[in-house]
């Protein structure tokens, strides 16, 4: 039986609010990926999540 391999695609959804969670997501996983310069790290403190990304940690 030959196998069939199905790459991965998302279709964007319709709802605004759920693009915009989306979008927000992407940005946030792009940014892991990303290495920090030494100048960064030591400017970097600990604050708190902004009011319009609630919805995405709850």
């Amino acid at each position: 039986m030959k196998t069939k391999t199905i790459t991965g695609s998302i279709s964007l959804p319709k709802n605004k609010k759920q693009w915009k969670l989306y979008q927000q997501l992407g940005k946030f996983a792009n940014d892991l990926n990303r290495l920090c310069d030494a100048q960064e790290v030591k400017t970097n403190q600990p604050k708190s999540v902004p009011l319009e990304l609630l919805p995405m940690v709850f």
